[in-house]
Protein backbone atom coordinates (compact mmCIF):
# COMPACT_ATOMS: atom_id res chain seq x y z
CA UNK A 1 0.00 0.00 0.00
CA UNK A 2 1.04 3.46 -0.64
CA UNK A 3 2.18 5.44 2.23
CA UNK A 4 -0.36 8.74 2.91
CA UNK A 5 1.20 11.71 4.29
CA UNK A 6 2.19 11.83 7.92
CA UNK A 7 4.09 13.11 10.76
CA UNK A 8 6.18 10.93 13.19
CA UNK A 9 8.39 11.74 16.56
CA UNK A 10 10.49 9.04 18.24
CA UNK A 11 12.91 9.92 20.92
CA UNK A 12 16.20 7.48 21.74
CA UNK A 13 15.69 5.87 25.21
CA UNK A 14 18.55 7.43 26.76
CA UNK A 15 16.63 10.82 26.28
CA UNK A 16 19.45 12.41 23.79
CA UNK A 17 17.61 13.17 20.84
CA UNK A 18 14.57 13.25 19.40
CA UNK A 19 13.41 13.05 15.77
CA UNK A 20 10.46 14.62 13.70
CA UNK A 21 9.94 12.84 10.44
CA UNK A 22 7.43 13.77 7.55
CA UNK A 23 5.82 12.57 4.43
CA UNK A 24 4.46 15.53 2.51
CA UNK A 25 4.36 14.43 -1.25
CA UNK A 26 0.21 14.36 -1.75
CA UNK A 27 -0.06 17.53 0.33
CA UNK A 28 3.24 19.46 -1.76
CA UNK A 29 1.78 17.97 -4.77
CA UNK A 30 -1.40 19.56 -4.49
CA UNK A 31 -0.22 22.68 -3.57
CA UNK A 32 2.05 22.59 -6.33
CA UNK A 33 -0.90 21.18 -9.10
CA UNK A 34 -2.98 24.83 -7.33
CA UNK A 35 -0.27 27.29 -7.67
CA UNK A 36 0.14 25.96 -11.37
CA UNK A 37 3.91 25.48 -10.38
CA UNK A 38 6.71 23.35 -11.85
CA UNK A 39 10.70 22.97 -11.94
CA UNK A 40 12.77 24.12 -9.62
CA UNK A 41 9.83 26.93 -7.75
CA UNK A 42 7.86 23.40 -7.27
CA UNK A 43 10.20 22.03 -5.78
CA UNK A 44 11.62 25.04 -3.25
CA UNK A 45 7.94 25.33 -2.80
CA UNK A 46 7.91 22.04 -1.28
CA UNK A 47 10.27 22.09 0.76
CA UNK A 48 9.16 24.93 2.02
CA UNK A 49 5.91 23.12 2.58
CA UNK A 50 8.03 20.07 4.74
CA UNK A 51 9.99 23.07 6.33
CA UNK A 52 6.39 24.55 7.61
CA UNK A 53 4.74 21.33 8.77
CA UNK A 54 8.03 20.38 10.41
CA UNK A 55 8.60 23.46 12.28
CA UNK A 56 4.77 23.39 13.48
CA UNK A 57 5.23 19.65 14.75
CA UNK A 58 8.33 20.86 16.43
CA UNK A 59 8.04 24.06 18.03
CA UNK A 60 4.02 24.61 18.08
CA UNK A 61 1.86 21.32 17.66
CA UNK A 62 -1.09 23.45 19.07
CA UNK A 63 -0.77 26.50 16.82
CA UNK A 64 -0.48 27.76 12.87
CA UNK A 65 2.43 28.79 11.61
CA UNK A 66 3.71 30.28 8.93
CA UNK A 67 7.20 30.12 6.52
CA UNK A 68 7.80 32.77 3.64
CA UNK A 69 11.00 32.85 1.39
CA UNK A 70 10.84 36.68 0.68
CA UNK A 71 12.82 37.60 -2.60
CA UNK A 72 14.77 40.64 -2.16
CA UNK A 73 13.98 43.68 -4.20
CA UNK A 74 10.29 42.76 -4.12
CA UNK A 75 10.82 40.16 -6.96
CA UNK A 76 8.01 38.03 -5.06
CA UNK A 77 7.50 35.61 -2.50
CA UNK A 78 6.66 32.05 -1.73
CA UNK A 79 4.67 31.05 1.78
CA UNK A 80 3.17 27.86 3.18
CA UNK A 81 0.95 27.44 6.11
CA UNK A 82 0.13 24.79 8.54
CA UNK A 83 -2.28 24.21 10.52
CA UNK A 84 -2.79 21.97 13.74
CA UNK A 85 -5.65 20.62 12.24
CA UNK A 86 -3.35 19.16 9.54
CA UNK A 87 -4.45 21.26 6.78
CA UNK A 88 -1.36 22.98 5.07
CA UNK A 89 -1.69 25.33 2.09
CA UNK A 90 1.22 27.15 0.13
CA UNK A 91 1.14 30.53 -2.34
CA UNK A 92 3.35 31.87 -4.84
CA UNK A 93 3.24 35.51 -4.99
CA UNK A 94 4.58 37.14 -7.95
CA UNK A 95 6.65 40.49 -7.80
CA UNK A 96 7.62 43.13 -10.24
CA UNK A 97 10.08 41.48 -11.97
CA UNK A 98 9.69 39.25 -14.76
CA UNK A 99 12.03 36.42 -14.55
CA UNK A 100 11.06 33.39 -13.29
CA UNK A 101 11.62 33.36 -9.59
CA UNK A 102 14.80 30.93 -8.59
CA UNK A 103 16.42 31.14 -4.64
CA UNK A 104 19.55 29.77 -6.47
CA UNK A 105 19.78 33.64 -8.46
CA UNK A 106 17.80 36.13 -6.43
CA UNK A 107 18.80 36.61 -3.02
CA UNK A 108 15.83 35.87 -0.36
CA UNK A 109 15.11 35.17 3.32
CA UNK A 110 13.50 32.94 5.44
CA UNK A 111 10.79 33.88 8.00
CA UNK A 112 9.20 31.94 9.91
CA UNK A 113 6.13 32.97 12.17
CA UNK A 114 4.20 31.04 15.18
CA UNK A 115 2.33 31.99 17.96
CA UNK A 116 3.48 32.09 21.51
CA UNK A 117 2.04 30.83 24.76
CA UNK A 118 1.54 34.10 25.72
CA UNK A 119 -0.35 35.24 22.31
CA UNK A 120 2.44 37.19 21.26
CA UNK A 121 4.16 36.13 17.38
CA UNK A 122 7.54 35.12 17.06
CA UNK A 123 8.76 35.80 14.23
CA UNK A 124 12.64 35.16 12.82
CA UNK A 125 14.11 35.75 9.63
CA UNK A 126 17.90 33.98 8.02
CA UNK A 127 19.21 34.45 4.46
CA UNK A 128 18.68 31.65 2.31
CA UNK A 129 22.41 30.45 1.40
CA UNK A 130 23.41 31.29 -2.07
CA UNK A 131 22.95 27.38 -2.99
CA UNK A 132 19.19 28.11 -1.98
CA UNK A 133 19.16 25.35 0.65
CA UNK A 134 16.29 25.75 2.81
CA UNK A 135 17.56 22.95 4.79
CA UNK A 136 20.14 24.99 5.75
CA UNK A 137 17.92 28.33 6.40
CA UNK A 138 15.79 26.24 8.58
CA UNK A 139 18.69 25.06 10.81
CA UNK A 140 20.04 28.47 10.84
CA UNK A 141 17.01 29.86 12.23
CA UNK A 142 16.42 27.09 14.69
CA UNK A 143 19.69 27.84 15.91
CA UNK A 144 19.71 31.71 16.29
CA UNK A 145 15.99 32.50 16.70
CA UNK A 146 15.02 29.35 18.66
CA UNK A 147 18.66 28.60 19.95
CA UNK A 148 17.68 24.92 19.36
CA UNK A 149 20.70 22.52 18.17
CA UNK A 150 18.91 20.98 14.88
CA UNK A 151 19.97 18.81 11.98
CA UNK A 152 18.05 19.30 9.06
CA UNK A 153 16.92 17.69 5.73
CA UNK A 154 14.73 18.44 3.59
CA UNK A 155 13.71 16.49 0.00
CA UNK A 156 11.57 16.90 -3.29
CA UNK A 157 11.60 14.99 -6.03
CA UNK A 158 9.60 16.21 -9.18
CA UNK A 159 10.23 13.24 -12.50
CA UNK A 160 7.60 13.59 -14.81
CA UNK A 161 4.35 12.17 -12.79
CA UNK A 162 6.85 10.83 -9.90
CA UNK A 163 6.12 13.43 -6.64
CA UNK A 164 8.01 12.48 -3.82
CA UNK A 165 8.35 14.86 -0.89
CA UNK A 166 9.70 14.59 2.63
CA UNK A 167 11.99 15.75 5.30
CA UNK A 168 13.34 15.49 9.36
CA UNK A 169 14.51 17.66 12.03
CA UNK A 170 16.84 15.59 14.66
CA UNK A 171 16.93 17.45 18.09
CA UNK A 172 19.53 17.59 20.58
CA UNK A 173 17.66 17.08 24.20
CA UNK A 174 18.56 19.31 27.13
CA UNK A 175 18.11 16.04 28.70
CA UNK A 176 21.34 14.62 26.99
CA UNK A 177 24.29 13.34 29.09
CA UNK A 178 27.82 14.54 27.89
CA UNK A 179 25.77 16.23 24.99
CA UNK A 180 29.32 17.22 23.13
CA UNK A 181 29.94 13.72 22.65
CA UNK A 182 26.40 12.69 21.33
CA UNK A 183 26.13 15.39 19.02
CA UNK A 184 29.30 14.99 17.61
CA UNK A 185 28.15 10.93 16.67
CA UNK A 186 24.84 11.69 15.46
CA UNK A 187 26.35 14.08 13.26
CA UNK A 188 29.01 11.88 11.83
CA UNK A 189 25.45 9.31 11.76
CA UNK A 190 23.83 11.52 9.77
CA UNK A 191 26.39 12.54 6.90
CA UNK A 192 24.53 9.77 4.71
CA UNK A 193 21.19 11.81 5.33
CA UNK A 194 22.48 15.34 4.23
CA UNK A 195 20.93 14.97 0.43
CA UNK A 196 17.69 12.66 0.63
CA UNK A 197 15.91 12.81 -2.26
CA UNK A 198 17.48 9.24 -3.53
CA UNK A 199 16.72 8.10 -0.10
CA UNK A 200 13.04 9.33 0.05
CA UNK A 201 12.20 8.31 -3.42
CA UNK A 202 13.29 4.39 -2.66
CA UNK A 203 10.64 4.21 0.50
CA UNK A 204 7.91 6.59 -0.55
CA UNK A 205 9.15 9.29 1.54
CA UNK A 206 7.81 7.18 4.61
CA UNK A 207 8.59 9.04 8.05
CA UNK A 208 8.71 5.55 9.71
CA UNK A 209 11.62 4.08 7.52
CA UNK A 210 13.56 6.98 7.90
CA UNK A 211 13.25 7.28 11.91
CA UNK A 212 14.50 3.46 11.62
CA UNK A 213 17.18 4.50 9.60
CA UNK A 214 18.25 7.65 11.70
CA UNK A 215 18.40 5.30 14.67
CA UNK A 216 19.42 2.23 13.61
CA UNK A 217 20.63 0.65 16.23
CA UNK A 218 20.20 3.42 18.67
CA UNK A 219 17.23 2.19 21.35
CA UNK A 220 14.25 4.62 20.89
CA UNK A 221 10.48 4.90 21.58
CA UNK A 222 8.06 6.02 19.36
CA UNK A 223 5.56 9.19 20.15
CA UNK A 224 3.01 10.96 18.44
CA UNK A 225 1.86 10.60 15.03
CA UNK A 226 -0.39 12.96 13.26
CA UNK A 227 -1.91 13.13 9.49
CA UNK A 228 -1.05 16.09 7.43
CA UNK A 229 -3.08 17.21 3.99
CA UNK A 230 -3.55 19.99 1.62
CA UNK A 231 -6.43 22.35 2.58
CA UNK A 232 -7.65 25.86 3.25
CA UNK A 233 -9.07 27.66 5.78
CA UNK A 234 -11.75 29.98 3.19
CA UNK A 235 -15.20 30.10 3.35
CA UNK A 236 -18.25 31.29 1.97
CA UNK A 237 -19.05 33.18 5.52
CA UNK A 238 -15.00 34.37 5.09
CA UNK A 239 -15.96 35.80 1.64
CA UNK A 240 -18.84 38.08 2.99
CA UNK A 241 -17.14 38.90 6.62
CA UNK A 242 -14.62 40.42 4.07
CA UNK A 243 -17.31 42.61 1.77
CA UNK A 244 -19.02 43.24 4.98
CA UNK A 245 -15.68 45.55 6.13
CA UNK A 246 -16.20 47.63 2.67
CA UNK A 247 -17.47 51.29 2.52
CA UNK A 248 -21.17 51.34 1.99
CA UNK A 249 -20.48 53.35 -1.72
CA UNK A 250 -18.32 50.36 -2.40
CA UNK A 251 -21.00 47.81 -2.21
CA UNK A 252 -23.55 49.96 -3.89
CA UNK A 253 -21.18 50.15 -6.71
CA UNK A 254 -21.02 46.52 -6.91
CA UNK A 255 -24.87 46.20 -6.75
CA UNK A 256 -24.99 48.77 -9.43
CA UNK A 257 -23.13 47.09 -11.90
CA UNK A 258 -25.85 44.35 -11.91
CA UNK A 259 -23.74 41.02 -12.50
CA UNK A 260 -22.64 38.60 -9.73
CA UNK A 261 -19.31 39.12 -8.04
CA UNK A 262 -16.81 36.09 -8.22
CA UNK A 263 -14.20 35.73 -5.82
CA UNK A 264 -11.42 32.86 -6.43
CA UNK A 265 -8.80 31.63 -3.10
CA UNK A 266 -5.56 32.63 -3.77
CA UNK A 267 -4.41 29.48 -2.05
CA UNK A 268 -6.75 26.98 -3.35
CA UNK A 269 -8.51 27.88 -6.23
CA UNK A 270 -11.87 27.57 -4.69
CA UNK A 271 -14.23 30.47 -6.65
CA UNK A 272 -17.11 32.12 -4.29
CA UNK A 273 -19.86 33.62 -6.32
CA UNK A 274 -22.07 36.67 -4.38
CA UNK A 275 -25.18 37.31 -5.49
CA UNK A 276 -26.98 40.75 -6.07
CA UNK A 277 -29.22 39.88 -3.08
CA UNK A 278 -26.49 38.82 -0.95
CA UNK A 279 -24.96 42.20 -2.17
CA UNK A 280 -28.01 44.27 -1.26
CA UNK A 281 -28.53 42.39 1.77
CA UNK A 282 -24.56 43.73 3.26
CA UNK A 283 -26.21 47.38 2.93
CA UNK A 284 -28.83 46.99 4.12
CA UNK A 285 -27.33 45.74 7.64
CA UNK A 286 -24.30 48.10 6.96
Amino acid sequence: MPETDAVLRAMTNDGAFRVVAARTTNTAHDIVAAQKLSGSIAQDMADLVTSAVLYRETMAPSQRVQCIVRFEEEAGQLIADSHPDGWTRGLLQSGSGDAPLDIRRTKATLQMMRTLPNTELQRGVVEVPESGNLSEAFMRYMQLSEQIVSMISLGAVLEGDRFTSGGFVVQLLPEAREAEAAMETMTKRLEDFVEIKGRLQDMDASPSVLIEQIFEGMPFTWLQSSDIRFGCHCSRLRVMTTLSVLDRSDIQELVEEGEPLSMSCDYCGATYTVEIAQLQGLLSTS
